[in-house]
């Protein structure tokens, strides 16, 4: 198997130097980060080599070396929780809290919920409801009032670090309560 980095260096080399001047700018990276990814996958596959499982992770990690130490420092720290939130949720599912069991304890049981179709994006924040709360906090001081407005942009980010494979489960999520609609017992009362 070639190596990756070998197999796409001037793609990576393209965007690297973008990526340095969005210091300080996250939602700026992590669009840098989705279209370097995306340029990977509409490249036409070389055979011979094998991707990473968490590509985005692993563009991030080859560009660390190319940062300023004290910056280093921070992407460090972002991709460690990344990468910890990943591994605890692998954990979850070995341990019989798989996809299924997640889905059917985020599905909105309110009539009014159903109102408007759920999409991938919405059905992740119910999904992964406690990773997104935990990403916003490590971001913002959620005691301060005045940094609402961040979420926001927060919560997309969270949602742009979020790996094919959880963004393809919040689809299937979507889609089911799209189609079963709300709860009968919710029809009831």
């Amino acid at each position: 198997m070639s190596d990756w980095k070998k197999a796409y260096s001037e793609i990576l080399s393209s965007y690297v130097g973008m990526y340095k001047e969005a210091r300080g700018n996250l939602e700026l990276r992590n669009e840098i980060l989705a279209e370097v990814k995306g340029k990977i996958l509409e490249h036409e596959p070389l055979h011979s080599v094998e991707l990473p499982q968490n590509l985005r992770v692993a563009i991030w990690m080859e560009w660390l070396s190319q940062l300023d130490p004290e910056e280093q420092q921070d992407e460090i720290a972002i991709i460690q929780q990344i990468l910890t939130l990943a591994f605890t949720e692998k954990n979850k599912e070995d341990a019989g809290e798989g996809e299924n069991a997640r889905e059917e304890k985020a599905r909105p049981t309110k009539a009014g919920d159903y109102k408007k179709a759920f999409r991938a994006f919405t059905a992740a924040q119910l999904v992964f409801k406690e990773e997104m709360d935990s990403y916003d906090r490590e971001r913002r001081d959620t005691k301060d009032h005045k940094t609402i407005g961040q979420r926001t942009g927060i919560v997309q980010q969270w949602w742009e670090s979020l790996s094919d494979d959880r963004k393809a489960e919040a689809g299937r999520a979507a889609e089911k309560w799209n189609k079963l609609g709300a709860p009968k017992e919710t029809h009831d009362s």
